[in-house]
């Protein structure tokens, strides 16, 4: 079976489609886009998060060390009575401030095409919101209390 997948890849202001890719192939061809690219940064749209977690998993097998952005769909509809799952909040906030900082390396975003047509809160909302810690690290307490205020 052939799936349609659109890769966009190239200098700024061009773009590269790839359709028609076999499923299982895609990551292969993403692996070795990686390899080329050098500072370009790609986007990959799956039909669905099942298909964008297996790319996922393939990507980094053939390409281990890739900077891989996972950007899933919300899992409940809008006004739905459920709250969205804790984890995908997460992951797609952790996402939206990692786009904002600039990287040298490649990066590749993977989606689905029900995250990209639900709206996100404008850029300015993560300017200035994180704050970059790890374990044992010494914290000026005033600083993380400005922060946190």
């Amino acid at each position: 079976m052939l799936l349609n997948h659109n890769f966009d890849w190239g200098p700024a202001g061009s773009t590269t489609r790839f359709t028609g890719v076999p499923d299982g192939c895609d990551a292969l061809l993403l692996a070795e886009l990686l390899k080329q690219a050098t500072g370009d940064h790609l986007l990959h749209v799956s039909s669905d998060d099942l298909g964008m977690n297996r790319l996922a998993d393939a990507v980094t097998y053939f390409a281990p060390g890739t900077r891989i952005l996972k950007f899933p769909a919300w899992d409940c509809l809008p006004y739905d009575r459920a709250s969205p799952n804790t984890g995908i909040v997460g992951q797609r906030i952790d996402t939206l401030t990692r786009l904002l900082e600039e990287s040298t390396r490649p990066r590749t975003l993977l989606t689905t095409v029900s995250a990209l047509l639900q709206r996100v809160v404008p850029r300015e909302a993560f300017s200035g919101a994180t704050l970059n810690a790890s374990a044992g690290e010494q914290l000026e307490p005033d600083a993380l209390i400005e922060f946190l205020i």
